[in-house]
């Protein structure tokens, strides 16, 4: 898939984007090297985190290339991405499906704060959101599969 950029760049003005599903730098490397994207969709959840996100957006930035995070979770994902934005001068857009404070709101009480279509850079410690893991207990509860199986043990035994 990634040789296809190759034979796409010379053909069309259009800005490019790809990465939404790679999970680590090295997916990244040949798109970043030979300069065949103009944005970087990383993804926080599934490329390891900050620090990984990190080395692609420096390693992005030396080449003029601006991130479009890809954030299609909830209000934790988006808190999380717009760390990583704040922290990079090369962001270009993050990509936000819902408007914050609009879901999970029972669950996270305490979400990025909105304003003139922007997320506002948090004023409280951590990612500055709010979790609330009793209310978290009932989705939690409805699912049978073995992960939601272990967090329900993990929020029902800190109880």
């Amino acid at each position: 898939m990634k040789d296809s950029f190759k034979t796409l760049r010379p053909t069309t003005r259009v800005p490019l984007a790809a990465g939404e599903q790679f999970s680590s730098k090295w997916e990244f490397r040949q798109l970043i090297e030979e300069e065949w994207i103009d944005y970087a969709r990383v993804d926080l959840c599934i490329v390891g985190g900050f620090t990984e996100a990190k080395k692609i957006a420096g390693w992005c930035e030396t080449h003029y290339i601006k991130l479009a995070v890809h954030n299609p979770l909830g209000p934790v994902s988006s808190a999380a991405c717009l760390h990583l934005n704040l922290a990079c001068p090369n962001v270009g857009v993050q990509e936000q499906p819902r408007r914050t404070n609009t879901v999970l709101t029972d669950v996270v009480p305490l979400q990025p704060e909105w304003a003139d279509g922007y997320l506002l850079p948090p004023t409280r410690p951590g990612l500055g959101i709010e979790f609330d893991r009793a209310a978290s207990l009932p989705a939690v509860g409805a699912s049978s599969s073995a992960a939601a199986r272990w967090l329900r043990d993990e929020l029902v035994g800190d109880s």
